[in-house]
């Protein structure tokens, strides 16, 4: 079999929205005070925890209820979580996001790691976070066993260059920019994940 292992990107590609962070930013009005410690972040004026923690202090003491919404899952998620694991692909989705993005599909994944909002009560407490680099995952790809050769990933953004860039089949979906295009080997730009379907088609049958 040419692909055993698919690594999935959720923000902006399982899903609409690109970013969960900036997405509850723009729910609850703060994303004038979060651009503050973006550029600190940026800047290295902080790290990524830190970072994390800020953004969340500004979502601090909301209800359960407004920080689970539920995301808009992108056309044609289901059809391609399906198409792998009618394949026997094994599924690992990474986010560098929240895990409000991931709850609709983790059934379909056989690993999957985000960052975890923490309730008090059904108040928001803080957050903690799993996932500061994906490069996490490379490690976890060498413990299976499983060759690179073998791999398929999928991502948007920064966080995605590294595992693009070791997968044999890896796919810039609606790339940030050039560096994130030129860090795989295909790269399409598309509403849905038909075309994302259709390649995996070619290649699994």
């Amino acid at each position: 079999m040419p692909i055993e292992l698919a690594i999935l990107d959720i923000d902006g590609v399982l899903v609409t929205t690109r970013s969960a962070w900036l997405y509850l930013h723009k729910i609850f009005n703060v994303s004038k005070l979060a651009s503050i410690s973006r550029e600190a972040y940026h800047r290295k004026l902080i790290d990524y925890k830190d970072w994390a923690l800020i953004d969340t202090f500004f979502w601090r003491d909301l209800s359960k209820l407004w920080t689970r919404i539920k995301p808009t899952i992108r056309p044609g998620a289901f059809k391609l979580l399906k198409l792998l694991k009618d394949h026997n692909v094994k599924v690992i989705a990474i986010s560098g996001g929240l895990d409000y993005t991931i709850e609709p599909l983790k059934e379909y994944f056989d690993y999957y790691i985000t960052n975890e909002l923490i309730y008090d009560d059904n108040s928001l407490h803080s957050v903690k976070v799993n996932v500061e680099s994906k490069e996490l995952i490379i490690e976890y790809v060498e413990k299976l066993g499983i060759s690179w050769r073998k791999v398929f990933a999928i991502g948007d953004s920064h966080m995605d260059i590294p595992i693009l860039k070791k997968a044999e089949y890896s796919i810039a979906f609606n790339p940030m920019d050039d560096n994130v295009a030129n860090s795989a080997k295909i790269v399409i730009f598309s509403y849905t994940l038909d075309p994302v379907i259709a390649f995996l088609e070619n290649v699994l049958t």
